[in-house]
């Protein structure tokens, strides 16, 4: 049972267990509906009972007490006194015709009087030979003559005759019921009787049988157990045993007769002394009660039906997105699931994107050093216009510069602290927050360790911050530690300038001593302005500049390094001279050629590498011809060559899991902006577009030809989100992966 269950689809199991929920409180609210509508209905029909045996009972015990009551009208009527009855023979038609007043009742057939010790019955339809009665006139089948006359002259106390066949001349047998009353009633010495003659279904008439009992009977047993009345005769009526059953006063009872169950419901009178019998067969009686409960049962069953029926609706509305993840794990899979296992699949499914996911974290991770390194070098290179930029790309390795200004920070310790390194940029970083936070940046040389710095406040408490932090330092490594800290700039193209500020100010330790901050701006600086002006050579070089003119530039540049060289000037002026010409050589060929600059020239921490005046001159002399170079140079190349090589490129290389327009722009030494923009130019789409274009058609051929699954195919493909490769597959093509494949094969 269980292993047929598991096999059901899922959709069906939860469906199964949520009509068992709703079955559950049904069978308790129809089992107990039930016995509470049988037990409201079994009362019912036992009150129904009850007021029938009531109401036979009181029809019966009346019609006797107004029989005895006609008795005693009848001693107390002159006419019908012995003395007038037997001493004038004229008197007795009166006396018929006082009795015939007294029949007031259709029940009642005759009245008769009998004056005991004479010979007649006066009657209230004729006047009678007594020993002639039972012979001539009322042939009685259990009556003779001999106890007629007997029961006439010495009865003392009123006597019910059972309903017996009478045979009357010139009619049809009749049942009657015969009740004898001795007159005066109750006396010890009656000195007449009254005889009164009832048909036997006029006195049960008022129980209008046919109607209330009418696949059932109603008896009337006298004390001795002889059946006096009944509605239908029956042969059980004559059993002796069926008397025997009804021993209590009162009650009810299922009784098994002639083979049939009856519900028999009985009860004694206390004024008659007769017992009162009504009986139905027990289909009719629990005919109300199987009808309610028929109702009942099939409100229960509709309710049921409907419940069952809104469940499925409401599974199917809130299955749907199951349906869909299905559909898509189908999909990435290539392959259809067990539908019994969706909620497997899909856990499978999930499971594998965790795992995915995992290992791009780590990869991630792996390469945020690498990302974050990039991004801050291109900071010192001077490649960030803006704050809001530099934010922006350095969201993702949670690097952001809060505050206005930017500084440069470089500590130099001994070599007996490189083991320890990490553990000082770990206490540096504790000290950041709030005005002052830092970036750690790897240093080319080994003892130097270099932070580039988000400022807020005054130079004085910048000041003293540092201050605070190079006592900190010193207290916890105990060994001498030297910071250069730069100018702050709000320009982050400066960043540059204040690298060479703070590694000027390092170089000052053996002047300010090792075991101290310097500031640059503390140092003092050579004038030289009436020999070799800085300022007045770059503004001289900016108007060769903007004539464009190679050879003009190369002979300005080869003078000003001629006369850098006899200047005599400090190591920082010239290095500070060189990064200034460069940045200016850098601004004209990106103007010139855009996207062409990048990787073109050295960078700010290359010139701390040179500790001479000739090799800074020599390296911006040679930066100078690679300017001339460039602008003898219409383009790198013609645009035909140069987007051959870059879509050939991509080709190649789109399957790298790493692969990026970046990468692209490092690989042609062109800026991101320009080669997105050239490319849109050169072929009238993005590069992402056609990348895409590339994966896709890549993806379809080997859908088409080859047997893995389709996350194997999307991360073949350079894809490592198969969800978002995906929904593009079905945008470019129409249909998901999946179905393609079907559709291929089919």
């Amino acid at each position: 049972m269980k292993s047929a269950i598991n096999r059901l689809p899922v959709f069906y199991r939860y469906l199964l267990s949520y009509i068992v929920l709703l079955l559950l409180p049904l069978l308790f609210l129809g089992t107990t509906g039930y016995l509470r509508l049988a037990d409201i209905v079994g009362n019912e029909v036992e009150r129904n009972n009850q007021a029938l045996l009531d109401k036979l009972q009181d029809e019966v015990d009346q019609k006797l007490i107004q029989m005895n009551k006609i008795a005693g009208q009848i001693t107390q009527t002159p006419e019908l006194s012995p003395y007038v009855l037997t001493h004038d023979p004229l008197s007795m038609y009166e006396g018929k015709k006082m009795l015939e007043s007294r029949v007031v009742d259709d029940s009642i057939r005759e009245i008769l009087l009998h004056i005991r010790g004479s010979d007649y019955l006066y009657s209230s339809l004729s006047v009678y030979k007594a020993k002639d009665f039972v012979t001539d006139f009322y042939h009685y089948s259990d009556w003779s003559a001999e106890q007629f006359s007997q029961d006439l002259n010495s009865l003392t106390k009123p006597f019910l005759r059972p309903a017996e066949d009478v045979k009357i001349d010139g009619l049809p047998f009749q049942r009657l019921i015969t009740y004898l009353v001795p007159i005066p009633i109750n006396s010890q010495r009656p000195y007449g009787t009254v005889m009164f003659m009832m048909k036997e279904d006029m006195l049960l008439k008022g129980l209008n049988a046919e109607l209330t009992l009418p696949k059932g009977n109603a008896i009337v047993f006298d004390s001795k157990g002889q059946v006096l009345s009944a509605n239908k005769q029956e042969d059980y009526l004559k059993d002796p045993e069926f008397y025997k059953q009804l021993t209590e006063e009162k009650g009810s009872k299922l009784l098994d007769i002639m083979h049939k169950q009856y519900v028999v419901s009985y009860q004694k009178s206390s004024k008659s002394g007769l017992l009162y019998v009504t009986m139905q067969p027990q289909s009719f009686v629990m005919a109300p009660v199987n009808r309610v409960i028929f109702q009942w049962i099939n409100s229960l069953l509709i309710i049921f039906i409907a419940g069952s029926l809104l469940v499925y609706l409401v599974m199917l509305f809130n299955y749907k997105p199951v349906k869909r993840l299905a559909a898509l794990v189908e999909a990435v899979r290539g392959h259809s699931i067990r539908r019994a296992n969706e909620i497997d699949a899909i856990g499978s499914a999930i499971h594998d994107m965790a795992d995915s996911n995992r290992m791009l974290g780590r990869k991630l991770e792996e390469n945020r050093s690498a990302v974050k390194e990039h991004l801050l070098g291109s900071l010192l290179k001077g490649e960030m216009k803006t704050l809001q930029e530099l934010n922006d790309r350095g969201n993702e390795v949670d690097i952001v510069f809060p505050n206005p200004l930017t500084a440069v920070l470089i500590l130099e310790y001994p070599s007996s602290l490189i083991p320890f390194k990490e553990k000082l940029i770990s206490e540096i970083s504790e000290k950041f927050g709030g005005a002052y936070l830092g970036y750690c940046k790897d240093s080319l040389e080994e003892k130097r360790t270099m932070f580039i710095m988000s400022v807020e406040g005054s130079l004085e408490e910048w000041k003293s911050w540092l201050g605070q932090l190079h006592e900190h330092l010193s207290m916890v490594f105990e060994a001498p530690i030297t910071m250069g800290v730069g100018n702050m700039y709000a320009e982050l193209t400066q960043v540059g300038r204040s690298y060479l500020e703070a590694s000027t100010a390092i170089d000052y330790k053996l002047i300010r001593g090792s075991q101290r901050t310097i500031f640059f701006d503390e140092l003092l600086a050579h004038d030289h302005e009436d020999m070799f002006n800085p300022r007045r050579v770059l503004d001289d070089l900016d108007i060769v500049l903007q004539h464009g003119n190679p050879d003009r530039i190369s002979e300005e540049v080869q003078q000003i390094a001629v006369r850098m060289k006899q200047s005599g000037l400090t190591l920082f002026i010239a290095r500070e001279l060189c990064y200034d010409m460069i940045r200016k050589f850098i601004a004209l060929v990106e103007k010139k050629q855009p996207g062409t600059s990048s990787g073109s020239f050295p960078d700010v921490m290359a010139l701390t590498d040179f500790t001479t005046l000739d090799e800074i001159a020599d390296l911006f002399t040679t930066a100078c011809a690679t300017l001339c170079e460039s602008l003898k140079e219409r383009k790198p190349a013609s645009s035909s060559a140069l987007i051959e090589q870059i879509t050939q490129y991509i080709l190649k290389h789109y399957s790298e899991s790493d692969f990026s327009v970046q990468k692209i722009a490092d690989h042609f030494s062109l800026s991101l902006s320009y080669l997105s923009r050239y490319f849109k130019e050169q072929t009238g789409r993005t590069v992402m577009d056609y990348l895409n274009e590339i994966r896709i058609d890549q993806a379809k051929l080997l859908l088409r030809t080859d047997d893995r699954s389709v996350k194997e195919i999307v991360l073949q493909v350079g894809y490592y989100d198969v969800s978002s490769f995906i929904r593009k597959f079905k945008q470019s093509v129409g249909v998901t992966p999946g179905e393609y494949r079907k559709q291929q094969r089919a």
